[in-house]
């Protein structure tokens, strides 16, 4: 038994280690161009860097499918989001007080509803975590509305930037 174990020891550590794979450098190429992209825009990389992480993938059919679940979802709790903060200003509640807090909650059930309506099912969780970043982290801003509608321009750049090096690549 113990010969079994020091020979697969030995195994692993005769096996190379891979370091940079093309999708990691894929990634890094992605992400700098959201970075730049950014810069030019003078907005924050955070959204389009996060998302062009996240939708490469192995190869392009999967970063295509992760991308188009990431762009629905964000289109959807995008404009729920932008909903929610214009409505919640419109009736005047205060913010991040109980009912602020029910009332978040509560549109998780149309944001959830409405993925499963159009058979996106496996985008529900990133329209709820776009939802809850636009109403939660940032309604305070100077300009929520600006601010909603620029995170789904974000978010939609990085996609698009890692189908296109994903492709290219």
């Amino acid at each position: 038994m113990f010969v079994i174990i020091m020979e697969k020891t030995m195994e692993k550590k005769n096996k190379k280690i891979k370091f940079l794979g093309m999708r990691v450098i894929k990634t890094v190429i992605a992400v700098y161009l959201c970075f730049l992209i950014s810069f030019i825009r003078k907005t924050s990389p955070f959204y389009s860097a996060i998302a062009s992480i996240l939708c490469m993938q192995n190869s392009h059919d999967n970063s295509f499918k992760v991308g188009k679940n990431r762009m629905i979802g964000t289109i959807i709790g995008g404009l729920y989001g932008l909903l929610v903060i214009v409505g919640i200003d419109y009736i005047n509640v205060e913010l991040f007080s109980p009912i602020y807090y029910l009332i978040l909650s509560l549109f998780l059930i149309p944001i959830i509803y409405t993925n499963v309506y159009c058979k996106t099912a496996s985008s529900t969780y990133i329209s709820c975590v776009v939802f809850l970043s636009i109403t939660v982290s940032h309604i305070g801003d100077a300009s929520p509305t600006i601010f909603a509608l620029n995170r789904i321009i974000d978010t939609l750049i990085g996609i698009l930037i890692s189908l296109l090096i994903n492709k290219t690549l």
